[in-house]
């Protein structure tokens, strides 16, 4: 992708994957692991790695590494290293990118700009996110293109860094009257508080409806409405409530229903602060959030469903 369509927060190119020190390696997160056709020929010169011995069908009808019985990656050395690479120098593409995630947007069929955020399901990459400042990301306001809905949202979108969760949905009713009548003019309207999510309900629905990954999601969904901590640094609060900014308002573009999109960063944003305040780690709350939403598009569309009828 060209350099000068490419944009993404400051914090991004901090990025340095831990390897062997990750507390928690994406290695052995229970996901399925695609691995792309290129990869997979490269590496059958490769005897020692025995590659098609360890791939299978994904759930997707692609192909993904088959993991072991403890949902681990058969690569993955005793002291947190890839085998795979050690041996040839490759890993597959989604390997390799991960946890960084690229968003392409489109004017007609050209893509007019990309942007790369790196996801706070890894640790470290939650400890970098969460302790952003407003300005890592103020270089995606230079963005413009050709197309006014875009535009009207990458707008939009600056405004809401700004804004406080609180009123975040109410700023989406408003945005969602200009997007349904093609005004698209920033609303001037002073805003209000809207509700707070029912948030036994929603952990209700999380917990009948969707895909659970791992029993420490169960549980923290089980316990809801327990909560007994309340010390989560105000700064770390607002660092994830940018992210989520970040990595969901523009997705409005695809369905032209920013409304349901607003509701969704809140609802992600008060459960992260609800569920922590069971276990008292906000980081590692926010970390099992995006492993088994943020990384799921199944479930995010159901979560999505879930709040545009509410």
């Amino acid at each position: 992708m060209k350099e000068d369509k490419l944009f993404t927060p400051a914090y991004f190119e901090s990025f340095h994957c831990l390897m062997g020190a990750c507390p928690d390696s994406c290695c052995k997160a229970g996901w399925e692991i695609p691995i792309d056709d290129e990869t997979i020929a490269k590496l059958r010169t490769y005897p020692k790695l025995e590659i098609d011995k360890n791939i299978c069908p994904g759930s997707d009808g692609d192909t993904v590494l088959r993991v072991n019985d403890n949902e681990i990656c058969p690569y993955l050395t005793h002291d947190g290293l890839c085998e795979m690479y050690i041996q040839s120098g490759m890993m597959g593409d989604v390997c390799s990118k991960h946890p960084r995630f690229y968003e392409e947007y489109y004017t007609g069929d050209e893509i007019a700009f990309t942007e790369a955020g790196i996801s706070v399901s890894c640790p470290e990459a939650a400890r970098i996110v969460l302790s952003a400042s407003r300005s890592d990301y103020d270089s995606l306001s230079k963005v413009q293109t050709d197309d006014d809905l875009l535009n009207f949202l990458l707008s939009a979108r600056e405004k809401a860094f700004d804004i406080p969760s609180s009123q975040l949905i109410a700023y989406g009713e408003l945005l969602q009257e200009e997007i349904d009548f093609c005004t698209f003019e920033l609303p001037g309207h002073e805003l209000t508080d809207s509700e707070p999510i029912d948030m036994p309900s929603l952990c209700d629905f999380i917990l009948t409806k969707t895909e659970i990954l791992t029993p420490e999601w169960r549980k923290l969904l089980e316990s809801c409405g327990q909560g007994s901590f309340g010390n989560i640094p105000k700064p770390q609060k607002q660092a994830l409530l940018w992210y989520l900014i970040f990595r969901f308002f523009l997705k409005a573009v695809n369905t032209e229903d920013i409304l349901t999109e607003c509701k969704l960063i809140v609802a992600l944003y008060e459960l992260c602060i609800s569920l922590s305040e069971i276990n008292g780690d906000f980081t590692e709350t926010v970390r099992l959030a995006s492993k088994e939403l943020e990384h799921d598009d199944f479930n995010l569309d159901l979560l999505r469903d879930y709040l545009s009828q509410s």
